[in-house]
Parts: C-alpha cells; sequence; structure tokens
C-alpha cells in the first residue's frame, strides 16, 4: 500500500506534465510593463550583495520602471560599503538588526509601484527574470509570482545534491502551480501585488518562513500563485551538511508552523485543490517517506547482520554472488521501479529547467540525487520534528 501510493504520485505528477507539455514554458505576455520595485534585504553580505544588485540592474525591463531599494539589516561587516557603491542607481536604508521580515515590511513603506518583488543578498537574477513574470499579473486574481530557483555555482557535494533538488522543484513548482497548488513564494525573486501586501500588514515578522506565510495567506483570501519555469535566479546554498540541515530545520518547523495556522484550508473544498487534496497529501507523503526510509535502513542493517554471521560461520570467505528472478521480492521490484520514475523524473526536470544533462560533468550531481537525497529529506523532516518537540527556539 506505501510502495502504490508513492508511485501513484510520481506518476500523477508525470501525467500532468505530459498534458500540459505544451504550456509549461510559456508565459502571458504583458500588454505593458508595469513599474516594480526589488526588495534586497541583507545581513552580512559583504561577499555578494554587490553581485546580487548588479544583476538586479541589469535586468532587460526599462530602467524608469525598475526601482530597487537595499536594506542593510545591521550587518557587521562591509554590506553597506557595498551597498553604496550602487547609491546613483538603487535607494539604500541603513538599520539596526531587526530580522528579513520586518527590513522588507519598512522598505515596503516607501515603494510606490504596481507590483514588489524580494531578492536574497546571495542570489542573482537572470536578465530576463522580471520580463519572464509580471504578465501573469494581468490576470487581477493573481497576488504572486515565484521564479525558477537553481543553485549558484555547486562546489561540495551537499551543493551538488541540492542543485538536482532545485532542477527537480524547477518541474514541480510548476506542476503545482497548473495544479493550483502552490505554497511557498521563495525569498530569491517573487513577486507580489503590492496593493495586497500592503493591506495585508506585509510580511509575518513572527513566523520562521515569512515567504511560506504570505503564500498560505494569499491563498487563504482565496488569491492565485503563478510560477514562471523561464525566470531564472541563482542562489548560493549552504556549503556543509551542518549548515543545510540548519537551513532545512527552519524551513521544515515554519512548513509545520504554517501548516497549524493554516490548518482551516485542510480539506476545504472552498480553497480547491490545495487544500481537498495537496496539503492532505503532502503531510501522508513526508509520514510515507520517512517510513520508507526506516524501512530501507531496516532491511539494510539486517541484511548486513545477517551477511556478516554467514561470513564469520564460513572462515570469512567471501562467497559468490547468487541472483535469481525468486530471490526478488515486492521491496525490490518497488525500488527498481521508484528508481525508474525518479530518472523519468529528473530528466524531464532539466528539461524544464533549461539544463543539459552532462553526465560527465554532472555525474556526482545525479548519482547523490538518486541514492543520498531521500535519507536527507527524510532526515530533515525527523529532525525538524524533534526540534519542534523538544520546543527549540535557535535555528
Amino acid at each position: 500500500m506505501v510502495f502504490a501510493i508513492m508511485v501513484f504520485s510520481s506518476v500523477m505528477w508525470l501525467s500532468l506534465y505530459t498534458f500540459n507539455r505544451d504550456i509549461i514554458k510559456k508565459d502571458p505576455e504583458p500588454s505593458n510593463l508595469p513599474p516594480v520595485t526589488f526588495l534586497v534585504p541583507a545581513y552580512n553580505e559583504e561577499e555578494n550583495i554587490a553581485e546580487t544588485l548588479k544583476a538586479l540592474i541589469a535586468q532587460n525591463y526599462p530602467s524608469e520602471k525598475l526601482d530597487i531599494i537595499a536594506i542593510n539589516d545591521g550587518s557587521d561587516d562591509g554590506t553597506l560599503k557595498e551597498m553604496r557603491k550602487f547609491k546613483d542607481r538603487i535607494k539604500i536604508i541603513d538599520k539596526e538588526n531587526s530580522g528579513k521580515a520586518n527590513s522588507m515590511n519598512q522598505a515596503l513603506q516607501k515603494v510606490e509601484t504596481e507590483i514588489v518583488g524580494c531578492m536574497d543578498g546571495d542570489s542573482f537574477a537572470d536578465p530576463d527574470m522580471t520580463r519572464s513574470m509580471v504578465g501573469y499579473f494581468e490576470d487581477e486574481t493573481v497576488n504572486g509570482v515565484s521564479p525558477a530557483i537553481k543553485v549558484h555555482n555547486p562546489k561540495t557535494w551537499p551543493q551538488k545534491i541540492i542543485w538536482a533538488e532545485y532542477v527537480y522543484q524547477v518541474f514541480l513548482r510548476k506542476i503545482f502551480s497548473l495544479f493550483n497548488s502552490q505554497y511557498v513564494l521563495p525569498g530569491p525573486g517573487s513577486l507580489y501585488r503590492t496593493d495586497f501586501m500592503l493591506e495585508n500588514g506585509g510580511w509575518d515578522e513572527e513566523t520562521l518562513t515569512e515567504d511560506m506565510e504570505i503564500a498560505f495567506r494569499i491563498i487563504e483570501s482565496k488569491g492565485i500563485l503563478k510560477n514562471s519555469t523561464n525566470a531564472y535566479v541563482y542562489t548560493i546554498s549552504p556549503p556543509t551538511v551542518r549548515e543545510l540541515f540548519r537551513q532545512r530545520i527552519r524551513w521544515y518547523k515554519g512548513y509545520m508552523n504554517n501548516f497549524v495556522k493554516y490548518k482551516h484550508i485542510v480539506f476545504n473544498k472552498e480553497y480547491g485543490n490545495i487544500g481537498v487534496f495537496f496539503l492532505p497529501f503532502t503531510v501522508l507523503w513526508i509520514f510515507l517517506l520517512m517510513f520508507l526510509i526506516s524501512h530501507m535502513s531496516y532491511r539494510i542493517l539486517g541484511r548486513l547482520i545477517e551477511y556478516y554471521y554467514t561470513l564469520a560461520m564460513t572462515g570469512f570467505m567471501i562467497p559468490s554472488p547468487h541472483i535469481s528472478i525468486q530471490s526478488l521480492t515486492y521491496f525490490h521490484i518497488f525500488y527498481g521501479l521508484f528508481v525508474v520514475v525518479g530518472i523519468g523524473t529528473l530528466l524531464i526536470s532539466l528539461k524544464v529547467s533549461g539544463e543539459k544533462l552532462e553526465l560527465r560533468k554532472r555525474k556526482i550531481h545525479y548519482l547523490l540525487f538518486l541514492w543520498i537525497y531521500a535519507m536527507l529529506f527524510a532526515s530533515f523532516w525527523i529532525a525538524a520534528a524533534l526540534s519542534k518537540i523538544r520546543g527549540d527556539k535557535k535555528w
């Protein structure tokens, strides 16, 4: 039953892609380009903020319709100095440290354009990012649009795994959008309707994940979230396992908090697919994956112990491998099928995200993603759940 549900979900997303493949890479062409303001909060981003601002200034968008407000959130490095190099083109707010959400809310009060966007201080927009997204706002029900995020220059093995994850998510986020089930507007590059943000108090300053909370708030208001697979943004992923765990614990605890806060959406047909199907299924998927990884680990450990005792009884003589059709179980068949579906989904994700396979260059990326990511993903959720139970305040 567990295996069937997981395979069903994978096939469902692939089927949605098949039926919508002609529109996956198409964004609505705007009848006119609306004015847009980007808010760039930064804390100790001396190494990256200049490239972040250069990428926004270099947008393929009329300069008279593109404003940028950079917010120095009490940095104690050279972030403010780097910002001031662009003072002729951007506005700068220098303030005491109060967090990302509060920084954006202070800047939001100065926004005079129809559309407002955010950009993390360690992320870099593709030149056509803004132009690819603004057409969605001609539909007055749309209050948020997310970009296609990729990992910038992955070097360490955790970054290589997350590079593949982000490629996969470019595909999934678009499918979720088509299914009206998108529930995050990521910090790097998402756009919002300014009136909605001002009327609804801006970003939540108490939550761990303000980008997820604002998406849930838009859903609660019956607003629509869209996604562009052509609006590329490149972000720096945590280089170490420790930093990656810290990031994901914060993200997943934020999801738990927002799920509880907006629990009235779950199983509520007023909210369409995301309420009736997607949010409940997401929770089920998480529990199934944790069960699956635990089950797999238990079986592998059991086999290793059994193999050790067999070796001990034979004087540690390594037996010749013996594999037959009769030795295969549903367990083996499922994992074989799951790997095939995973490879197929990854290939489609590469196409949707505009990436080439480059197997020789990226073989480590793919192998790590296919064989380690699921265990990491389950570990993230387990660690986040334990942190939530313990009531940890730090992240």
